[in-house]
């Protein structure tokens, strides 16, 4: 007997359809995202995602041959390990001055100013990567728009996969006897079968529709 929770394993696939049908149309997440959540799943679905895996990944690297794509990763990277690492130093350095220099932050103003200075630094660096995070996204977004033509084959798979998964959640709901509007999951395209669009304009809010016997 499955020792899977089966309210987690359909909301698990209630995201890898989201997920899954973004990167067939060209909206990518971190495929680590769906890589977690599939430790709520069954076999059956565990499998569907090995068939795309590779799919997935060849899809998510495709902004990687953009120039623009890449600087912005280079400054987000570098912007989000200062910021740890600026962190962990003011930490460091806030402890050891405590105990052996004790009188060096003893004067309050004096300890006013370097705190000033700690969270002046820490949230420039903090406005940089966000900044940055945001402009990478766009850049991803705008190479998408762009090359619409690319990765067709791998695309095509991954939506295959995608509405295997719908046909798994609609077997689910109708075994657990659960309301389908129970289970929602967001879609770019309305055109997969056993699916019922409730609301929606370009991002679509769906659940799937149960087959009469």
């Amino acid at each position: 007997m499955s020792s899977l929770d089966p309210e987690k394993e359909m909301k698990a696939l209630c995201s890898l359809i989201t997920w899954l049908d973004g990167y067939s149309n060209l909206s990518c997440v971190d495929p680590l995202k769906m890589e977690r959540v599939l430790k709520f799943c069954d076999d059956d679905i565990v499998s569907t995602w090995n068939r795309v895996r590779k799919d997935v990944y060849s899809v998510g690297r495709l902004p990687g041959s953009s120039k623009r794509v890449l600087r912005l990763s280079r400054v987000v990277n570098i912007s989000r390990f200062l910021s740890v690492g600026f962190a962990l130093l003011a930490i460091t350095f806030w402890i050891l001055a405590a105990f052996l220099a004790p009188g060096l932050l003893s004067a309050p103003g004096r300890s006013l100013i370097v705190l000033i200075g700690f969270v002046v630094v820490f949230n420039a660096d903090l406005a940089v990567y966000m900044f940055s995070t945001k402009r990478l996204s766009l850049a991803v977004k705008e190479y998408f728009s762009t090359h619409t033509n690319e990765a067709k084959f791998e695309r095509k798979r991954i939506r295959d996969a995608t509405q295997s998964l719908i046909d798994k959640l609609a077997s689910r709901v109708k075994a657990s006897e659960d309301s389908p509007g129970d289970h929602q999951f967001a879609l770019l395209d309305q055109s997969y079968n056993n699916v019922h669009i409730t609301k929606g304009k370009g991002i679509y809010v769906a659940t799937v529709r149960l087959q009469t016997s």
